[in-house]
């Protein structure tokens, strides 16, 4: 029998690191935690509240539209692991995804490597929350194999350095309100609220939170509110305080199984914060929560048999807004813009195979783009025919090189 006991995992961590262990902790209570060391060092942590949504979460941290985008192709096979909490290591949706990814050439190497990093730091914040459960350590456990060996090295977190960022997120926290437990509580809005009166420390209005009441319904986590908005979650905590405390703003429960991360502590040290709690924050966040809707994210194609020329439209299109898709062979590319249904469509002339006039033609008479901008693109304006663009259905023309100020105001032409 596994008796449950009162739990220091900051403490268990410290000891190990001093004495440069290599291994793998294993903490359990309603979760398993997994953290793997290397010399003292935090290479990887596992939590087994593993999601496709929380991976997600991870992504657009990053801004990585692209491999948000590529999830919603996710083979069947991978989806039907995301539906629970996976028990065996081998099961690890974050595993089988991320691994899709680099597999897809989604994700590269650094990217990874990134990814890894962000999720295990996040992982271990909910660890150190916990006040009881049992432990166990396994001496030089190697990290788990679906990690790319060419990573393995980079893996390394100073024990001391992550211990002193949790801190600074608990005494965050103490300025928040008492009843925010968990970035996954989901805030919504009772009947008859717009009749209370606003806290005077609150800095939303009326039609900021009538604006509010479209997003949160009881269903969003603060964690989702912050992806929205674009903001960092204990900021909308922050600002979302005061209604919480007047009654304005309820909670809903988190839902399973991020009901079972333990809870947010509160320091007894309610120390000032930098500029965490300067109005600049507020008036900013004030502005972002203001918006009617969330921005919409155009999805553009762009193809062209150059990845030079697909590298640099991606590095010059603002990833916030745009959702590129590059299609490096023309012959593909008709399935693909059908799958996709972009917004706009920048497409080379010359091409292998088939050119950009052909390419164009079959679009617009395929009767699944007779509204997509298609933007022809060429090397050089002499060896574009205008006349022959205008009858394959091309809406403009751009050549190249090109600046990224050239190419964002003609995208813009055409998505304003």
């Amino acid at each position: 029998m596994t008796t449950t006991i009162k739990l220091n995992p900051k403490r268990l961590l410290s000891q190990l690191a001093d004495a440069n262990s290599s291994g793998c902790l294993e903490i359990n209570a309603d979760l398993t935690w997994q953290i793997y060391l290397s010399q003292g060092k935090i290479q990887y942590v596992y939590c087994s509240a593993q999601l496709l949504e929380q991976l997600k979460y991870h992504l657009y941290y990053f801004g990585w539209q692209e491999a948000i985008a590529a999830i919603k192709q996710l083979p069947n096979s991978l989806l039907n692991r995301s539906s629970s909490i996976q028990s065996k290591p081998a099961d690890h949706i974050y595993k089988h995804v991320i691994l899709w990814l680099l597999a897809e050439h989604v994700l590269d190497l650094s990217q990874v490597l990134k990814l890894i990093q962000h999720i295990t730091k996040d992982d271990l914040l909910s660890c150190l929350w916990l006040e009881s459960g049992t432990s166990s350590w396994q001496d030089e456990s190697t990290l788990p194999d679906w990690i790319p060996q060419q990573i393995q090295g980079s893996l390394s977190l100073k024990v001391a350095e992550c211990l002193n960022e949790a801190e600074i997120k608990e005494r965050q926290w103490s300025n928040c309100s008492e009843q925010l437990l968990s970035v996954y509580q989901r805030p919504y809005f009772p009947p008859s609220w717009e009749k209370k009166s606003l806290p005077v420390s609150g800095s939303l209005n009326h039609k900021v939170l009538t604006n509010l009441t479209q997003v949160l319904r009881g269903s969003t986590s603060i964690r989702q509110l912050s992806i929205l908005l674009k903001k960092d979650e204990i900021r909308v905590a922050k600002v979302l305080s005061p209604y919480i405390e007047h009654k304005i703003i309820y909670l809903n429960h988190p839902q399973a199984p991020f009901d079972k991360i333990p809870h947010i502590p509160r320091s007894t040290v309610n120390a000032p914060l930098m500029s965490f709690e300067t109005n600049d924050d507020d008036h900013d966040m004030t502005q972002a929560v203001g918006a009617s809707a969330p921005v919409k994210t155009w999805k553009i194609v762009c193809i062209d048999d150059s990845p030079t020329i697909l590298s640099e439209i991606k590095r010059f299109l603002d990833q916030d807004k745009f959702q590129v898709t590059a299609i490096d062979d023309p012959v593909r590319a008709v399935s693909q813009v059908f799958k996709i249904n972009p917004d706009l469509i920048l497409l080379d002339i010359t091409m292998p195979r088939i050119n950009g006039y052909k390419l164009c033609g079959l679009l617009k008479n395929s009767g699944k783009c007779d509204q997509i901008p298609i933007i022809m693109v060429t090397g050089n304006t002499g060896l574009i025919d205008k006349a022959r663009a205008k009858l394959s259905g091309a809406t403009d023309y751009f050549t190249k090189p090109f600046s990224k100020q050239d190419l964002n105001q003609m995208v813009e032409k055409y998505l304003s």
